[in-house]
């Protein structure tokens, strides 16, 4: 009797933390590379992102050259705002999504912030719709 409690509890114990582990890893991480953007042009939209968990969405820029900048909107198919940030290369945000469904994908549409000298920036990094 003893036994078959231990080896159930054991049991319930790993289900737990592999459920546990399954919903820290829920994300799209979705790369972007050789991405030119502008202050002037329009937004330049990064792949689709599906939202896997109702948690902050994320994007991280690698460390290349200059100090740009950028705008990162997270939007719908249908072009809707559900939250932004901006950053500089080399540097990683989260940021809140607003009125975003899990189960759904977003696009992420990347900018210049400033009209500084320079006119296009070429970028690369990560993003996903959850974090």
């Amino acid at each position: 009797m003893k036994l078959g409690k231990i080896i159930a509890s054991t049991a319930l114990g790993l289900s737990l933390v592999n459920a546990g582990e399954h919903e820290a890893s829920a994300q799209d991480i979705i790369a972007f590379t050789n991405f030119s953007v502008s202050y002037s042009g329009a937004e330049r939209y990064a792949p689709f992102s599906t939202r896997e968990s109702n948690t902050n969405a994320v994007v991280n820029l690698s460390n290349d050259t200059g100090t740009a900048w950028i705008t990162a909107n997270m939007k719908n198919s249908e072009g809707a705002y559900r939250g932004g940030t901006t950053l500089q290369r080399g540097t990683r945000k989260t940021f809140s999504a607003v009125n975003a469904q899990t189960g759904y994908q977003y696009k992420l549409g990347l900018s210049k912030t400033n009209n500084t000298g320079g006119g296009t920036v070429t970028i690369k990094g990560t993003w996903s719709a959850s974090h």
